[in-house]
Order: C-alpha cells, then sequence, then structure tokens
C-alpha cells in the first residue's frame, strides 16, 4: 500500500491504452513519478494519431525523448503544408518555428507556403501580447526565423506582388533578392551585395520520380561525429521508386589507398531483395555535394552502370577526403549546422529482364 504522501497513479494493463490527447499529459506523469514503462507506452503512439504533434516534440525535448522527439519534427515537415494551416502550429515559440523553416525536408509546394505561414505566425503573437499586427512587429516577433525563409526560391511576381508591400524586409535585403534573381551566374561575385537568405532548394523538392527520371537527396547530420565512426559506418537516404525498384544513396566511410586519411564513399543503391529475379537496368547517374556558398558550383561526378542483382550499388569509394569536405573555403559544409547535402539526378532504362519493370 502507498503511504498518504505517495500518490498513485492510474497504471495500464493488456486492456487499456494511451489516447492521442493525452500523450503530452502521460509523458508530464512519466517524467514526474518516474514510471519508465508509461514512457516506453507513449512514444510508441504512431505520430500521426497525435492530436497537436508541436505539443508531444516539446514535451519530447523536455524530458530528453530525442528519438521520439525526431519522429515528431520529421512528420512536421513531411506534413508541413497542412499543418501550417492548422491553430497548434500558432502557439510554438520562435526557437521552434526557426528550426523548422531551417529545415531542408520541409514538405511543401513552394516557399510562398512558408512566407504565409510566417505571416499567420507572427500576427498571432501580435494578438498574444496586444500590439498592432505592424510590418516592425511582425519582423521582430519572426526575429532569426525571417532569415531561414528562403525568399530567391519565391517567384519574382508573387515577391513583388505580395512581399514586398508587406514592409517586413528592409530595402537591401529586397535589393539583394532582386540583384540574386537578376544575375543567376554571378551570385557571390565581387561587387554584389552578398545574399542575407538561404537559395538552396529543399530536399522535398528533389525526392522525386517522374517517368524513368529521378532526384534523391540525403543531409549527412552531425558530420563532425560521423567522420570519427570506424571505417565502414555507413548512411542511407530514404528510398525513391523508380522501375518498381527502390534507390538510395549510400554514404560510407572509407580510408583512402595506402593511408589511413578517412574519405567519403559515395554510391547509388538499388536495394532490391537479392532473391528478387534477374533483373537488369542501365543507369545514368549525377553525384553531387551541394554547395553552400554562393558563387560555388555543387561537386560533382557521373557515370553510367548496368544494375543487376549483382551489382546493386556503384559510385566513388574516394569521392572526396573528409579533410577536404569540411574545409570551409570549399563552401560545402555547414559548419554551424554541422552537416553536407548529397545529391544524386539518375536516369533508368530496361534492359532484357526476366522481371518486368513497370513505373510506380
Amino acid at each position: 500500500m502507498p503511504s498518504k504522501q505517495q500518490k498513485v497513479v492510474p497504471m495500464e494493463n493488456e486492456k487499456t491504452k494511451v489516447k492521442g490527447m493525452k500523450v503530452a499529459n502521460e509523458i508530464d506523469k512519466t517524467d514526474k513519478y518516474g514510471i519508465e514503462g508509461l514512457v516506453s507506452h507513449c512514444v510508441q503512439i504512431p505520430i500521426q494519431n497525435l492530436p497537436n504533434v508541436f505539443l508531444a516534440h516539446a514535451k519530447a525535448r523536455l524530458f530528453s525523448l530525442e528519438d521520439f522527439a525526431h519522429q515528431c519534427l520529421r512528420y512536421i515537415c513531411q506534413n508541413a503544408g497542412e499543418l501550417f494551416k492548422s491553430e497548434e502550429f500558432l502557439q510554438i515559440d520562435q526557437n521552434f518555428l526557426c528550426e523548422i523553416f531551417g529545415r531542408d525536408q520541409l514538405e511543401i509546394n513552394d516557399e510562398f507556403e512558408t512566407w504565409q505561414a510566417a505571416l499567420r505566425w507572427a500576427d498571432e503573437k501580435c494578438r498574444q501580447n496586444a500590439i498592432e499586427c505592424s510590418a516592425e512587429n511582425r519582423r521582430e516577433a519572426l526575429g532569426p526565423a525571417l532569415f531561414n525563409i528562403r525568399f530567391p526560391l519565391i517567384p519574382t511576381r508573387d515577391f513583388t506582388k505580395s512581399i514586398v508591400p508587406s514592409g517586413v524586409l528592409v530595402t537591401e535585403e529586397m535589393f539583394g533578392i532582386y540583384q540574386f534573381h537578376c544575375h543567376p551566374n554571378l551570385r557571390g561575385v565581387s561587387g554584389l551585395k552578398p545574399l542575407e537568405f538561404p537559395w538552396n532548394g529543399r530536399i522535398s523538392d528533389w525526392n522525386t520520380a517522374k517517368g524513368n527520371r529521378g532526384t534523391l537527396a540525403m543531409e549527412i547530420e552531425k558530420l563532425s561525429e560521423f567522420v570519427q565512426e570506424k571505417v565502414g559506418t555507413s548512411r542511407f537516404s530514404d528510398a525513391v521508386q523508380m522501375k518498381g525498384m527502390p534507390w538510395k544513396i549510400w554514404a560510407k566511410i572509407n580510408a583512402e589507398k595506402d593511408s589511413t586519411n578517412k574519405c567519403l564513399g559515395y554510391y547509388l543503391l538499388c536495394s532490391a531483395p537479392k532473391n528478387d529475379g534477374n533483373w537488369s537496368c542501365e543507369c545514368s547517374a549525377i553525384l553531387r555535394i551541394v554547395s553552400q556558398k554562393n558563387g560555388t558550383e555543387d561537386l560533382t561526378k557521373k557515370y553510367d552502370h548496368v544494375f543487376n542483382k549483382e551489382s546493386d550499388s556503384w559510385g566513388f569509394p574516394n569521392f572526396i577526403t573528409f579533410t577536404k569536405l569540411m574545409d570551409p573555403d570549399k563552401g560545402f559544409y555547414e559548419k554551424e549546422k554541422d552537416k553536407v547535402t548529397l545529391a544524386i539526378d539518375f536516369t533508368v532504362e530496361e534492359k532484357g529482364t526476366k522481371r518486368k519493370l513497370t513505373d510506380n
């Protein structure tokens, strides 16, 4: 029997379930009363069943449930277009807004959606603080999140019609964006105003497959930690279906020949089951490390290869050494975010095969 000072917390049995509406409260209880089993149960609830994934993410971060927090963030990015319209989105804090807008994986129809979400969020903060929804107050509410909106990706017509009149951007910032569009091949050239907003595309715009053409992308996050892993350690992107087959980026830590220096192994992988027939297809691929610096081109290498059951991956064992990859002068490594972005553009053509290949 518990003492008078102890509080009894209802536990679950096989016949009861923690409903999605109660997840945040249950996580609070698990921290307060130290019920580890209930924590485990809470974080196993499907993310899509949560009524407020933003609140669940905040609670997970608060109690160091990093895996669950990552799942919530991934779900938010994958459903950003819809979630940006929710009332729950308006209640997140500025730091989390900044983090969401900074994600390359944000799945939206176009960058103008991000701007609309930013205005909606800023106006709500102004109302909560009983102040006017003026350009100055909107800008102050957004803070650093404003500089994670990729204004250069917004068509000049929409930019001129909707963003300029809002007054949120100052003259120099608007001038820099117009200059960016007027000089697409001279970005970062001396004499031009530095661009204050990111202009690389969202990864959600890249992970697509149309007909026999596709694009894959992957961020290697916490690169400084990844480099310290042993030779042979690998990371893989999510798969894109092409010709009925799943294709992935494969990044691997290799060692230079006759050296202990580590380098990036970079491959395209067709991860079909080994017992999946005598399939075969011809592939042309362009492997890229995406530039994060104005005026610097992507680092690219190309190849043609026949993929089949016995040769389901192909690429470059030494695409670049990690020393060069992380050199700030090269322009590929985002030091503040500790990451690099890989992208592969590829085409696939069916070759004589017993396995019927069809577009998904």
